[in-house]
């Protein structure tokens, strides 16, 4: 129990103590006594949740002091009044009791009947108890168990019927608890309103239903009503709540889960008393925050609880007014802001100890989040899902007694604090989905060396964190759940991971953990949900596993694991539901005869070793809603126990296997269900009642089907059907396709290629508005096109290739909302030009008419499409890539650099346009040279004239061009070679001359056949000949074309002016200034006479050579110079010397140091 709860429920009982404390005479000392208790109770949780102990002792220590004094007197000496005896007998009689809990209410003392307590003075009955089952611990109540069969078992236990209006005549009543019980959806006694005695009044989730009775303002001495209902059943509303006005002593109110939205724009008045210290209204549809009451008079409320309402509001500031709370839940309450003028903020209420605001973007407010550090007392903090963008762990050192923490699904960009303020006392840290970054592995060792670590539940999913699981994990005993799934943890998983008993469940998937899984798993007792799925594990199963009797979900898919599974490793596994360990390299060895211990609802082992035969024992699996064996290696038959052990499956995968023989009874499968048998060895024809489950997903692809299409689709059909994909390819259907598609009205996704289906398309196929791709490529259609299918406001995918379809593009296409972004009608009988209307197609990123009969000019509006002009990026995530159950559906074949590829999760990245072999004429138009998103281009096999455009360049990501046998003239443009993504380049029998460009990309294009059958020269074929015709053709073109040459102007233009600037900064000085020249020629004197020297004492060798001193020394017999200031050093080349002599006019050179 959190500490919030705790406190809440221990004031809930002092204040009912107060009301069940009969004040008499003679028991005026022990009432004295309990009341001093109680008020101690009280001050103790307004403090800290910390003093929950003391709370529990006190709490106990007066109940059994209350129970010495009332109870005992109760059975000894109390004898009930006959006619309050009699309502009694006459209320029992009205309720349906089915567990015959009231049967002690036979005797003649009523007063020692169970649920029944009076007063041992006056002998009226006082109070009645009578609440529904509840363990006292989860407070279960209608809609909170877990099961249907522990509800029913719970609805024996609830009293039912009519409550009797003889209640009335029970004058000193002063409790009344039914709650918990269940009055079949009846209203609420309006005769409750004349118990005017009453204290505390629950009738709380006991199915009434309707207005809540005005009359219970009567009730003018009531301190605690509790009303509250089942939010999800609704059952009770109040469309006004003056009545709560009269009620001047309440101190509790609960009426969450009651409709009272027409109450909205007063329900903030009727609460405005300054009895009442807790008010709980979540759930009750509230759509408004009154700005300020005339004058706040509940300023000394602790408990205010408005959680899950729809306000769309600005809080309020007389929220900040109210000094003494201690708890506000203002949950999902859609609260954009503060009110203008606000002042303050929670730093105007120091006693908080508990705040939650989770999913109010309010708190993304800097004012709101700095009045938060101040919260000295705070012990629950949760601000999830506010839109919290600003780093906020680290301001939250100064809350020393915070435990329970609640940062998720925010927008935090921090790293990863290495410690938390209080964190050896911390039981809740929950920071998932955020964009928290750094180590984890600190913080966790910090958890980790406390010495009486408190940590429940430790939760990092969908952030950037790196790290590892640190070897003392096993140290946090009281850990309940890890979950730092969706991050980058690398490391193993520790051993100590077993010695957390208390684990419920560890989720760790999508990761880069590496090593195997230990044994240790086995000693997660309590375990009942591991998820390890998407790592690097490696190694095999551990048996140990298999002694996790509480584990219901496992889930150890993508990963490398390897081994054998035998029936031991699921031993004890008799409460799993969901086993999926998928594309791993397990292989399954299990005895025939073997039945689990567990009843599973998932079981997905695709890519596993299960084969050759199929697995007997899944046939013991009868609650089975989802099965995949896909590429099991099974190769067998379909057994006929499929059809009668299964009676609720959703979803069917048995593809990619070996398995054989036709198809058989698919009604075990539920509506809107997925079948797949893609990839197998099925054969025969489609059975009629193959669709009569309503499937959403049939995948029959690549098998041997035959027969026709319209019995299946047609036959017996009078209703509209649910399935979303259909696809056939890869068999062998024949016929024509059916004309009854209006009845799949939510088809999306349509594939009949590589068939043998003949005749038209029908017309009622594009009247279908949900499809996104119909693929009918490779088949033996024939006739136009009809309009409508290319007209479609939801087609993303038309795949018409490889037909025999006759007639012109229809000029329909292209309306200004359609989407249509992949139209390939390759390999057609197409005739005709290609129509302006086609230009529409703005969202278009394949177009792909090669090999038909196509004519005309080259339209200039190709600038039109968006995304292969450039103008638009397209995205990952686009509609063509129809994902269904993680698998993508859309997929286009495409001929590039001469060969078919197929794309399908790449597909949003290709861009192409294909216009070959057809007849075009006339030039490349220069508008296509605008094409700057265009990936793939192919003119190829066409008559088209003319030069190849220079602008072509600008085509920066282009990787294929295609532009062979045509009759293009001219010479290659050298500024192809800027396109650094080229790689597939053919202009091959063209009239082109000249040199063949080289650098960059073309120096990787060394097959021959892209350049033949034109009169080109230069790598990779033979070399140009100096005054051969082509050099001749190089400079007569010299004018047309200033890069045909070969010269880079760019480069000649910055080498010009580089050397222009050079020279002025060398020449200009000693123009304008005589002093820079007498330096200057100073300096040249100087290097005249030492240039030879210098010359010596590098090449000594040289000295020997006569003729050299001569000519040095006839170059000034009579000039002093000074040659041996100059030695040579090994390690800092020449250096100033300080000796010095005089040169005579002798010939011969002067005496060089020893050093040289």
């Amino acid at each position: 129990m959190s500490g919030s709860n705790l406190n809440e429920s221990c004031r809930l009982k002092f204040e009912n103590m107060d009301i069940e404390i009969v004040k008499t005479r003679d028991q005026q000392l022990k009432h004295n006594f309990l009341a001093l208790i109680i008020t101690a109770m009280k001050t103790l949780t307004r403090v800290a949740v910390s003093s929950s102990s003391i709370c529990l002792w006190l709490l106990f220590a007066s109940s059994s002091l209350y129970s010495s004094c009332f109870c005992n007197q109760n059975s000894h000496q109390i004898q009930c009044i006959a006619t309050e005896r009699s309502v009694l007998i006459q209320f029992k009689n009205n309720l349906v009791d089915r567990a015959n809990r009231l049967s002690s209410w036979s005797g003649d003392d009523c007063c020692s009947w169970s649920g029944v307590v009076c007063d041992n003075s006056t002998h009226h009955v006082q109070e009645l108890r009578l609440r529904g089952p509840d363990d006292g611990i989860h407070g279960h109540c209608h809609g909170t168990y877990d099961t249907d069969e522990e509800l029913e078992e719970a609805k024996k236990l609830m009293l039912g019927g009519i409550i009797s209006p003889s209640l009335i005549k029970l004058e000193q009543l002063r409790y009344l608890d039914l709650s918990c019980n269940d009055f079949g959806i009846t209203p609420i006694p309006a005769f409750i309103g004349s118990l005017q005695n009453l204290r505390y009044l629950n009738i709380s989730r006991s199915q009434f239903t309707r207005e809540i009775p005005h009359q219970l303002g009567n009730l003018s001495d009531l301190l605690v009503l509790d009303l509250h209902d089942d939010p999800v059943l609704g059952n009770l509303q109040s469309a006004s709540l003056k009545w709560i006005e009269n009620l001047k002593r309440l101190q509790y109110l609960d009426m969450s889960g009651i409709n009272l939205a027409e109450a909205s724009d007063h329900w903030l008045q009727a609460i405005n008393t300054p009895s009442l210290k807790e008010v709980h209204f979540s759930s009750c549809g509230l759509t408004q925050i009154p700005s300020e009451p005339t004058r706040v008079s509940f300023t000394s409320i602790n408990v205010l609880d408005l959680s899950y309402n729809i306000f769309n509001g600005l809080l309020p500031g007389w929220v900040f007014s109210l000094h003494d709370l201690v708890s506000l839940d203002l949950t999902n309450g859609f609260i954009g802001g503060l009110n203008p003028g606000t002042r303050g903020g929670f730093d105007s209420t120091p006693s908080l100890t508990s705040l939650r605001v989770s999913g109010n973007t309010f708190v993304n407010s800097s004012s709101i989040l700095n009045s938060l550090y101040s919260l000295s007392n705070l012990r629950i903090l949760d601000v999830s899902n506010c839109n919290i963008t600003e780093p906020i762990l680290g301001n939250l050192q100064n809350l020393s007694f915070i435990v329970h923490l609640d940062l998720s699904n925010n927008q935090i960009g921090e790293v990863i604090p290495k410690s938390l303020s209080n964190l050896c006392n911390m039981t809740t840290l929950d920071l998932q989905s955020n964009n928290f970054s750094g180590d984890v592995t600190e913080l966790l060792e910090r958890f980790c060396e406390c010495e009486s670590p408190k940590l429940e539940l430790f939760a990092l999913r969908g952030n950037y964190v790196t790290g590892r699981l640190p070897e003392k994990l096993g140290r946090l005993k009281n850990l309940g759940s890890i979950d730092i799934a969706y991050n980058k943890l690398t490391g193993i998983l520790p051993r100590s991971l077993g010695s957390l008993s208390l684990l419920k469940t560890l989720q760790l998937n999508i990761n880069q953990l590496e090593g195997s899984i230990p044994d240790s798993v086995g000693d997660l007792s309590s375990l009942n949900f591991l998820d390890l799925s998407f790592n690097k594990l490696n190694g095999s199963l551990p048996q140990s596993i298999g002694k996790l009797g509480k584990l219901t979900f496992l889930t150890l898919h993508h990963n490398s694991l390897t081994g054998i599974v035998t029936e031991n490793h699921f031993a004890n596994l008799t409460a799993l539901t969901t086993l999926w360990v998928g594309d791993n390299k397990l292989s399954f060895d299990l005895v025939n005869n073997w039945i689990p211990p567990f009843q599973l609802n998932v079981l997905r082992i695709g890519s596993c070793s299960l084969g050759p035969l199929f697995p007997s024992w899944v046939q013991s699996q009868t609650s089975l809603a989802e099965l995949d064996l896909a590429n099991a290696n099974i190769s067998d038959t379909m057994p006929n126990w499929i059809s009668t052990s299964f009676s609720s499956v959703t979803y069917f995968n048995i593809s990619h296997n070996n398995i054989m023989g036709k198809l058989g009874d698919v009604s075990f499968l539920t509506a809107a269900a997925i079948l797949d048998l893609s990839s197998n060895h099925f054969h025969g024809e489609l059975p009629r009642d193959f669709n009569k489950p309503d499937l959403g997903f049939l995948d029959l692809s690549y098998n041997n089907l035959s027969g026709s299409l319209d019995q299946f689709l047609c036959d017996g059909i009078q209703e509209s059907r649910q399935l979303s994909v259909l696809n056939l390819a890869n068999n062998n259907m024949s016929g024509g396709l059916p004309d009854c598609w209006m009845n799949w009205e939510y088809l999306v996704f349509l594939n009949l290629e590589k068939n043998k289906l003949s005749g038209k398309i029908p017309s009622s196929l594009g009247n279908i508005t949900s499809l996104q791709s119909v693929d009918i490529r490779n088949n033996k259609l024939s006739g136009e096109i009809p309009m409508s299918l290319l007209n479609s406001k939801s087609l993303l995918i038309v795949e018409l290739a490889e037909n025999e379809l006759t007639g012109r593009i229809p000029t329909s296409i292209g309306r200004d909302d359609t989407s249509l972004k992949i139209l390939s009608l390759r390999s057609n009988k197409l005739e005709g030009e290609i129509p302006n209307e086609l230009c529409h197609l703005s969202s278009i990123q394949i177009l792909d008419l090669a090999d038909n009969s196509l004519s005309g000019y080259l339209p200039k509006c190709f600038t039109n499409f968006s995304v292969i002009s450039g103008k638009e990026t397209s995205s990952p995530i686009v509609p063509y890539d129809v994902l269904f159950q993680n698998q993508v559906l859309g997929s286009a074949s495409l001929v590039t650099k001469g060969r078919v590829f197929s794309y399908s999760t790449i597909l949003y990245l290709v861009t192409t346009l294909d216009l070959s072999d057809n007849n075009f004429s006339g030039s490349i138009p220069d508008e296509v040279m605008e094409l700057s998103g265009l990936r793939y281009l192919n003119l190829s096999h066409n008559k088209l004239t003319g030069r190849i455009p220079d602008r072509i360049s600008e085509m920066a990501p282009l990787e294929s061009l295609d532009l062979s046998v045509n009759h293009l003239d001219g010479r290659i443009p050298s500024s192809l070679s800027r396109l650094r993504a080229l790689n597939s380049f053919n202009v091959s029998y063209n009239n082109l001359t000249g040199r063949i460009p080289t650098g960059s990309q073309f120096q990787t294009f060394n097959d021959e056949s892209s350049f033949i059958g034109n009169a080109l020269c230069g790598a990779p074929l033979a070399a140009c000949q100096p005054n051969s015709d082509n050099d001749t053709n190089i400079s007569k073109d010299g004018d047309d074309d200033d890069e045909s040459d070969g010269i880079d102007w760019i480069l000649v233009i910055f080498t010009t002016i580089g050397l222009i600037v050079g020279f002025w900064i060398m020449i200009g000085p000693l123009l304008v200034s005589k002093r820079w020249r007498e330096a200057y020629y100073h300096f040249l004197d100087k290097m005249r006479i030492k240039l030879p020297d210098f010359i010596l004492l590098v090449f000594p060798c040289l000295k020997m050579r006569e003729p050299f001193h001569e000519t040095r020394s006839s170059i000034d017999q009579d000039q002093r110079f000074d040659l041996s200031q100059y030695i040579f050093d090994e390690r800092d080349g020449f250096k100033h010397h300080t000796s010095s002599y005089e040169a005579s006019s002798s010939t011969q050179p002067p005496h060089q140091p020893d050093s040289l």
